[in-house]
């Protein structure tokens, strides 16, 4: 039987770059300040020419660190939560870590196990978007136990439950107030609202907007412009065919994803956008500039948000102090879904 080839060393990287094992070290650790990235590039070059990979199982059983975050997303085939682990690895790799992500599914069990996966694994921080269920009811509570017991430092992404600390989101109630201000200022005064989950801070947030840009013009939302549904495209549909029942002219839906089922649900209604009925969206995602007719929404600063809870996941790891909570607004991006009335 052949045996398999001998693993190249640190010691062979660091003579084959010309720099000392420390240097290796520090370079393939992500903990390179200070040094010329000219010998960064080299070490870097000889670690591939030679397939060097650290031994991070040997290096846990001396520091106690595996160099890997828990990531738990609720849906990973929504563009947003894609978009947003992109850009986790890519900041966490930069520093030496690795990303060990799992889907919770949208669905409160999952998260359950999902967390204690990860924490067997012996991860070094979470960094976690609870589902619409894990937030709701008794499962809150739940949740709370579970990362209490699992004993690994997490920071919150896009959504939280009250009080939870350190989180990074968007500024839910600004963002959904500046696009109804957006819709306000068109002409339209009959705004349907399709929600996310009302368990979900940022759907309450984005709602609480709305309904403040409404106040400023001397206006009430009623009830029957508002349908809650999950962030998703079948959920968008539904809520675009109840919402069609009343007379609004435009529909602000939480998710560019639900938004991609209003679209849907208009086509077979035989409604135009924006001549029949108006639509905004909310994220931003990569189809939303390409659609036949492009759509209006606010771009979630995606990139900003990821970088943030990145830099608080390596603070909690590092035992620093991190802010409580980091937030920026989305950014109004002005389209072809949305008409002008008189």
């Amino acid at each position: 039987m052949k045996s398999l080839p001998k693993r190249p060393t640190i010691r062979e990287v660091a003579a084959h770059a010309g720099v000392s094992p420390a240097t290796v070290s520090l370079v393939l650790n992500g903990k390179k300040a200070g040094l010329p990235e000219e010998t960064c590039g080299r070490v870097r070059a000889a670690a591939r020419a030679l397939g060097y990979s650290p031994d991070f199982s040997a290096r846990a059983m001396v520091t106690g660190k595996t160099q890997v975050v828990g990531v738990i997303l609720p849906d990973i085939s929504n563009a947003f939560f894609a978009e947003a682990v992109r850009h986790i690895q890519t900041e966490l790799s930069a520093y030496g870590y690795g990303v060990m992500l799992c889907n919770g599914g949208e669905r409160a069990e999952n998260d359950l196990a999902c967390l204690r996966l990860l924490a067997g694994r012996k991860v070094d921080c979470l960094i976690f978007t609870p589902s619409a269920e894990a937030l709701s009811g008794d499962n809150a509570e739940k949740l709370r136990e579970a990362l209490s017991r699992a004993g690994v430092p997490c920071v919150f992404f896009d959504r939280y439950y009250e009080g939870a600390a350190p989180k990074a989101a968007a500024d839910n109630v600004e963002s959904g107030r500046r696009m109804a201000e957006y819709l306000l200022g068109c002409g339209h005064r009959k705004i349907g609202i399709l929600t996310g989950p009302l368990s979900l801070n940022s759907s309450r947030g984005r709602l609480e907007g709305v309904k403040k840009a409404f106040e400023a013009h001397g206006l009430g939302l009623s009830e029957k412009y508002v349908a809650e549904g999950r962030y998703d495209i079948e959920a968008g549909a539904e809520g675009a065919k109840r919402l069609f029942e009343t007379d609004a002219t435009a529909i602000f839906a939480f998710s560019d994803m639900q938004a991609y089922g209003v679209y849907r649900a208009a086509r077979e209604a035989g409604l135009s956008i924006p001549r029949d009925i108006s639509v905004a969206g909310f994220d931003d995602a990569v189809y939303s500039a390409l659609l036949e007719t492009p759509l209006t929404t606010m771009r979630q600063p995606v990139g900003e948000l990821a970088s943030a809870a990145c830099r608080a996941a390596l603070g909690l790891i590092r035992g620093e102090s991190v802010p409580a909570s980091f937030s920026l607004p989305a950014e109004l991006i002005v389209r072809g879904s949305v008409g002008r009335i008189n």
